[in-house]
């Protein structure tokens, strides 16, 4: 099985993907440190629990309001701790 070689950031820009991963959008930071597969996933589910978490605010009224926004919610939570773990892992690599 072939290995990916992936380019080695520096230690600064790690901690910047770590920051924009933390602060900014979840995957930014990601696409910038060259991860592209995985930040691209990482930024389509936040829209995806973006947009779950507005239907369900929509159809809040209605009882299936209620499972979606949870489901929203709950993807938008995933996604931040998923870019949090990968920053982390950007930072190590870049020490290593």
């Amino acid at each position: 099985m072939k290995k990916k070689n992936k380019k080695k950031i520096s230690e600064g820009m790690a901690v910047i993907a770590l920051l924009l991963n933390i602060l900014l959008l979840p995957g930014l930071g990601t696409l910038i440190a060259g991860r592209i597969t995985t930040g691209i996933i990482q930024v389509v589910l936040l829209f995806l629990s973006w947009i779950l978490i507005v239907v369900g605010v929509l159809f809040l009224a209605f009882l299936i309001g209620i499972p979606i926004l949870i489901i929203g919610c709950l993807l938008s939570l995933s996604v931040w701790i998923w870019s949090l773990i990968t920053g982390i892992q950007l930072i190590k690599e870049a020490q290593a």
